[in-house]
């Protein structure tokens, strides 16, 4: 009798790793045509919540040039298809960024390494950092309980704000680009005035520092007797222009049958890419296509874009939500699509 056989079942597969980390993207050195440029400053990106499982091990590469003003121009990722996890912010902060003036350069590249790390082991620094520009989702519940350490002004607001004081912010020179920002730490005293009043952290503007700390001197409350307080003001970058744009008809096809200018029975609604408004980056794009006689476009085709690629793919969503008015359609039409910031773009504090 042949002996029982006996199955060992698979193990399970092992559960996903659940810790919260806080991901930055780190800038390696920057090389145009083979030799290392410094910046004059290079803007960091900024960092996002994720979770262990989506960090991605592999360093993401950018490709750009920069301009006689020390300006970056033509951002675009290599390879084009390379995919990271809360990466939406390195073109946007490459195009913050400034080398120096009088030197354009083409053929440069800069790399980007994730780090993430546990919210348990971050500096509180970085957790602050986020807390004020939480571009994935507000911070979770035990890195807030880092950064109040053992302060008993977590319930503040139960004290009753009888005054809550702002910096005149329009007398304080913004950063095209960058969103600038100061947290202040408090007392309260039992009569409701601030004391012991120091910069916890910030962006490093002296002048937003200084004004927010004589604006938390300033702030009142109805009740008292906490310690440890932070209130965080911000700065809205100061719109960074696009670079000058050219005229759209020398992109015109070859046999092109689309008249100059054509009206649109359905208007293409602009949408401003998000990573570039919360920086107020503007930019434009020149795209190309086909209009069908019932006035569907299509064939859409990107031809210029500045200061990054990430205008042009914005701006064939835009035209493509379009519909053009006419019976007989058309072929190469040519469409500048400009994304400037307006009072609706702007997160004024």
């Amino acid at each position: 009798m042949a002996p029982a056989t006996i199955s060992i079942p698979p193990a399970p597969p092992a559960p996903p790793n659940t810790e919260r980390t806080l991901l930055a993207w780190v800038p390696g050195e920057v090389r145009c045509a083979g030799t290392v440029v410094r910046p004059r400053s290079l803007e960091r990106p900024l960092a996002t919540l994720s979770w262990v499982s989506q960090v991605a091990g592999n360093a993401v590469t950018y490709a750009f040039a920069i301009d006689s003003s020390g300006r970056t121009m033509g951002i675009r990722r290599v390879p084009k298809n390379a995919r990271a996890n809360g990466s939406e912010d390195i073109a946007p902060s490459l195009a913050a960024s400034r080398f120096a003036v009088g030197q354009p350069r083409s053929d440069c590249t800069i790399s980007y390494a994730p780090e993430p790390t546990s919210l348990n082991a971050a500096p509180v620094a970085d957790l602050i950092a986020y807390s004020v520009n939480a571009i994935s989702g507000p911070l979770p519940r035990p890195a807030w309980e880092r950064i109040q350490g053992d302060s008993n002004c977590r319930d503040e607001r139960a004290l009753g704000i009888e005054t809550r004081a702002f910096p005149d912010f329009k007398a304080i020179a913004a950063t095209p680009g960058v969103r600038e920002w100061s947290m202040v730490g408090y007392d309260i005293q039992e009569d409701g005035a601030t004391s012991n009043i120091a910069t916890v952290a910030g962006s490093r503007n002296a002048a937003l520092d200084a004004a927010s700390r004589d604006a938390v001197a300033k702030t009142r409350y109805y009740k008292g007797g906490r310690q440890g307080c932070r209130f965080p003001y911000w700065l809205s970058p100061a719109p960074l222009p696009a670079p000058a744009l050219p005229d759209e008809q020398q992109f015109r096809p070859a046999g092109a049958t689309c008249p100059a200018r054509h009206d649109w029975a359905v208007q293409p609604a602009l949408r401003f890419p998000e990573p570039y408004r919360r920086r107020g980056i503007e930019g434009w794009a020149i795209v190309t296509y086909d209009v069908a006689p019932w006035g569907e476009v299509s064939n859409i085709q990107v031809v210029a874009s500045e200061p990054s690629e990430d205008f042009g793919t914005q701006a064939a969503i835009v035209v493509r939500g379009g519909k053009a008015a006419t019976n007989r359609g058309f072929v190469g039409c040519t469409e500048r699509v400009k994304f400037m910031m307006g009072p609706d773009e702007r997160d004024d504090p």
